[in-house]
């Protein structure tokens, strides 16, 4: 890998492995209190994987969410034939310690609820797109200048190619960063650049950034997420990719964390191609 530094900043860069975490995702309450919220993010990345449920609940409840308890969670290598049971941590969170994924391998989802709910999804787990380099970037928005992680790398020609990003700012957790798709730039040299909504990179921080390449329907809903305009006449819930009514999404994804420090600022713009 072709590790760069960027207006004077040291970059170290090194694939770890992280607990499992979780996406928060904010939804439109409008005809969906009391559905099922179910959200699978496996990954490579992590040995241990998490599917977490919950019931939607109204502005009045004092709790932030419902947590399912009791539900039948399993996820099924259609490819292999191997099943893994998913075990209940009675906090909403499903659980199972070691799980093998294979790219190109499909995936099916099924959730049986306690009161005979039954939802499925399948996802076929992309292979993924390594990264050629990475740094840091300094960039001017009218008067301020904002720092971004930037991930350069050739996308796979001839093939659709569709990108996540989440990014934990020093001790914070991790957040949904973007998505992105080749449509524009397939089997060209891309370079994504990834920021923090809620908190500006600055001099000093800690980064560290989980990058997956997911599948298309899943591209779909964090594309819906990011469109989503609260102040709409008629808002909308992200398109989910599992059966049944239930909100929420399945993913298995190729995936690999990086860590990037920011040490030192420039006095100028360097680009990190």
């Amino acid at each position: 890998m072709n590790i760069k530094t960027v207006f004077n900043c040291i970059v170290l860069v090194t694939a770890v492995f992280l607990s499992s975490c979780e996406d928060k995702i904010d939804l439109e309450l409008d005809a969906v209190v009391g559905k099922y919220v179910i959200v699978g993010d496996l990954h490579n990345a992590n040995v241990s994987q998490i599917i977490s449920i919950n019931r939607v609940v109204d502005f009045s409840n004092t709790s932030p969410n419902d947590p399912v308890l009791g539900a039948h969670v399993q996820v099924t290598n259609m490819s292999s034939g191997r099943s893994y049971q998913f075990a209940d941590r009675n906090n909403g969170s499903y659980i199972i310690d070691r799980m093998t994924l294979k790219e190109g391998d499909r995936y099916a989802l099924s959730v049986t609820m306690s009161d005979g709910s039954h939802f499925e999804s399948t996802c076929i787990m992309p292979k993924y797109v390594a990264v050629d380099s990475i740094g840091l970037v300094r960039k001017k928005r009218f008067n301020d200048e904002y720092i971004y992680a930037s991930f350069g790398f050739n996308d796979p020609a001839n093939q659709e190619n569709y990108y996540k990003y989440k990014l934990k700012l020093n001790d914070d957790e991790f957040k949904f960063s973007d998505v992105f798709s080749d449509k524009f730039n397939d089997g060209l040299f891309v370079e994504h650049e990834i920021s923090n909504e809620d908190e500006d990179i600055k001099v000093g921080d800690e980064i560290q950034v989980l990058r997956q390449c997911i599948a298309k329907d899943v591209y779909t809903y964090w594309s819906n997420i990011k469109g989503l305009n609260p102040g709409s006449a008629a808002p909308s819930n992200p398109i989910s990719n599992i059966s049944n009514g239930a909100l929420g999404y399945f993913s298995v994804s190729s995936a690999q964390y990086y860590e990037l420090k920011v040490l030192e600022k420039a006095n100028h713009n360097t680009s990190n191609r």
